[in-house]
């Protein structure tokens, strides 16, 4: 079935041509798909070690290889976490893990997981935790000015005083966690530093939201115009840099040089960790880079799966025939007539 999703922009088009597609009906597909996906994130955050062993032995049907090559991921990053140095205080994490549980808790019935925004003094502590020394600050980053996930940062400014000094929305990106701020792409992602003394339960509860884009039920909940949005602000500001880097080519390239290469940036012999290109709002790493645009990909791979399975997926038709977003209602729509 031929499923177009230029209506969501002809950006996300392109975005597909360069993406490999999967049979959602085919449980072969659906293992080697998801097995590709969590060792990409894998590879990038630092766990790829523990993935053979979680995905050994993944069996059933789609939906049941689906369940379980997400609780793989999820559980070869527990695995991780528990042998990282703690990076945040546990009343820092206790925080960040009860405002994380009520944003994605509103998120399932709003759409909005991909970038959640919410007036912080509405949040559990305010959004803000205890110093040792009994100050208080913010739990998150401000992350109002421009950056390449838009231009603005709308959201409900907070309505009453905040201990901590909260005077703008708090704005997550979710969707492509652990980069959650939109202006700080360069260096190490803010996100994957959210472990504590008793346990990395917050970084965990940020995965989560990747397994919760990966299923399913919860793509199809995700209003994709948001994350068409998003990928649109990214993908041109940093349009004009990229188009700066060379294309890699076999016997030409020099050791050390940043290339792109299958749509993805790569150093010839050296790390994408400590290489970047500079776009009009910062320094974006070429690791975050590279992880940014896989989540992209993925989740509007996804939803192009799930659309060509509707027919044998009825519950799933049923989901994206009462959806919000109108172009999931017109796919659903049209199946719909043309059974």
């Amino acid at each position: 079935m031929n499923i177009d999703l230029r209506c969501y922009g002809d950006e996300i088009q392109r975005l597909l041509d360069r993406s490999t597609s999967f049979d959602l009906r085919s449980p072969i597909d659906v293992a080697i798909w998801y097995r590709e996906q969590w060792l990409s994130i894998a590879d990038t955050l630092g766990f790829a070690g523990e993935i053979p062993a979680a995905f050994a032995n993944i069996e059933g049907n789609t939906q049941q290889r689906i369940d379980a090559s997400n609780r793989a991921g999820l559980t070869a990053f527990r695995s991780y976490l528990g042998r990282q140095a703690p990076t945040i205080s546990d009343a820092h994490a206790r925080v960040i893990e009860a405002v994380l549980e009520q944003l994605m808790r509103r998120s399932a019935s709003t759409g909005d997981l991909w970038r959640v925004t919410a007036d912080p003094t509405t949040l559990p502590s305010g959004a803000c935790y205890s110093h040792d020394d009994g100050s208080s600050h913010r739990a998150f980053y401000p992350d109002t000015a421009p950056g390449y996930f838009g231009d603005s940062r709308e959201g409900p400014p907070p309505r009453a005083e905040s201990a901590c000094g909260w005077s703008t929305p708090l704005v997550l990106h979710l969707g492509t966690w652990p980069w959650v701020y939109s202006t700080r792409l360069d260096g190490p992602p803010a996100a994957l530093r959210w472990s504590s003394p008793a346990g990395g339960r917050p970084a965990l509860l940020g995965l989560q939201s990747i397994a919760t884009m990966l299923d399913p039920t919860g793509n199809l909940r995700q209003d994709a115009r948001q994350v068409a949005a998003i990928w649109k602000s990214y993908s041109a500001q940093l349009a004009p840099a990229l188009a700066r880097v060379p294309a890699f080519e076999p016997g030409r390239a020099r050791a050390g040089q940043l290339y792109t290469r299958g749509g993805a940036l790569a150093v010839h012999q050296g790390s994408v960790q400590i290489a970047g290109v500079m776009g009009p709002r910062g320094r974006v790493s070429a690791a975050a880079h590279n992880y940014i645009v896989g989540r992209f990909a993925a989740f509007f791979v996804l939803r192009r799966a799930i659309l060509r399975a509707l027919p044998s997926m009825p519950s799933l038709h049923q989901l994206a025939a009462s959806s919000s977003d109108p172009c999931l209602r017109q796919h659903a729509e049209e199946l719909a007539r043309a059974l």
